[in-house]
C-alpha cells in the first residue's frame, strides 16, 4: 500500500470527546471497517458470480474441476 488518500468525516462533537477519552484511535477503526467493507462487498459479488456459473459445474466430473484449478495456479 504505497499510496495513501484522505478522507474525513463528520460525527457529533459528543462522540469525538468520548473516543478520546477512551483512546479509540478514530483512523484505526476506521481503516479496518473500511477493509472489512470492501472485503464484503467482494464476497457478495464472488457469491453472485458463483451462482451464475453453478449450473455449468453441476455437469463437470469434480477431479476435472480440482485439476483445471490446479492447472490454473501453477500457470501463474
Amino acid at each position: 500500500m504505497g499510496r495513501y488518500a484522505t478522507i474525513s468525516v463528520k460525527i457529533p462533537a459528543e462522540l469525538k470527546e468520548e473516543l478520546r477519552r477512551r483512546g479509540i484511535k478514530v483512523a484505526d477503526v476506521v481503516r479496518e471497517a473500511l477493509r472489512r467493507a470492501v472485503a464484503e462487498a467482494r464476497m457478495r459479488e464472488l457469491e453472485g458470480e458463483l451462482e451464475e456459473i453453478a449450473p455449468l459445474l453441476e455437469g463437470m466430473p469434480l477431479d476435472f474441476v480440482v485439476r483445471s484449478i490446479r492447472e490454473d495456479r501453477e500457470g501463474r
